[in-house]
């Protein structure tokens, strides 16, 4: 690094502090304490709670909803309100146009379930991994192929296979459909396809395993399931009682009314 000789650096020394005592000096300016003003910053703002995922949102309410029945094949009646999987509609394959169509449930006034075909399929598995050999043992599960009949709200029919799921809310004793979708309300759900063969079900027979029948739709259906639901709700209670007791409780309603 090359240096400068000693007399050099002393004369540039020597000139600037002559430069500096030159440049005029600038006196800070004083304001006035009365014009002071004190500016607070704002609090820091607090976070948004943010909503439990698990909790249900009020756009959970369904205003989808049809009134009506759904019949099983036991007899069983579940009369409530109806209602699909949100932003989903019951699919139908349209066997004159061999073509599949999407039904909202709300165009529905009644399906009929019909069954094609039943048989007991024997169980199986295959004898080895990655082989299509199947090996054939002695038990045996029901199944089942379904056709549907949907009656629309203007009369118009289609028949052919159907898949999808439909949910009934049950109301409590005293209300109506306009007591609207309860999300917090349990509904049962009841599974429509084409094929119902479940290999879980072995050593069950035909009779064990309960399939949809019908269901109706509209504010008559409602009253009909509710009342068909009663009638097996109070047959399935004299079952229960001795038939001394039944006797006795018809006479006393006769008196009664004497």
């Amino acid at each position: 690094m090359r240096t400068l000789p000693i007399p050099v650096f002393l004369l540039l020394s020597a000139v600037f502090a002559v430069a500096a005592e030159k440049i005029p000096k600038v006196e800070a300016a004083t304001v006035p304490i009365a014009d002071i003003v004190v500016v607070e910053k704002a609090a820091p703002k607090e976070p948004p709670v943010l909503k439990d995922p698990l909790t249900r949102r009020e756009s959970s309410v369904r205003e989808d909803t049809m009134p009506g029945y759904i019949e099983m094949s036991n007899g069983e009646v579940f009369p409530g309100l109806l209602y699909i999987t949100r932003d989903k509609r019951l699919e139908v394959y349209d066997v004159e146009i061999k073509r599949q169509r999407t039904i909202p449930i709300g165009r529905i006034a009644k399906i009929e379930v019909n069954v094609e075909k039943e048989w007991m399929e024997r169980e199986w598995r295959f004898k080895e991994l990655a082989s299509d050999e199947k090996m054939y043992t002695v038990r045996e599960y029901p199944c089942r192929i379904f056709t549907y009949t949907l009656t629309f709200d203007d009369g118009r029919e289609l028949e052919g296979p159907m898949s999808g799921i439909i949910f009934v809310q049950k109301l409590e004793a005293g209300e109506d459909a306009s007591v609207g979708h309860i999300p917090e309300r349990d509904a049962p759900r009841f599974y429509f396809h084409k094929r119902d063969s479940e290999p879980a079900n072995v050593g069950k027979k035909l009779a064990d395993i309960h399939y949809v029948k019908s269901v109706k739709l509209g504010d008559d259906a409602l009253a009909e399931g509710q009342k068909k639901a009663a009638a097996i709700g109070n047959s399935k209670k004299n079952a229960k009682t001795p038939p001394a007791k039944i006797k006795k409780r018809d006479e006393g309603q006769q008196r009664a009314k004497l």
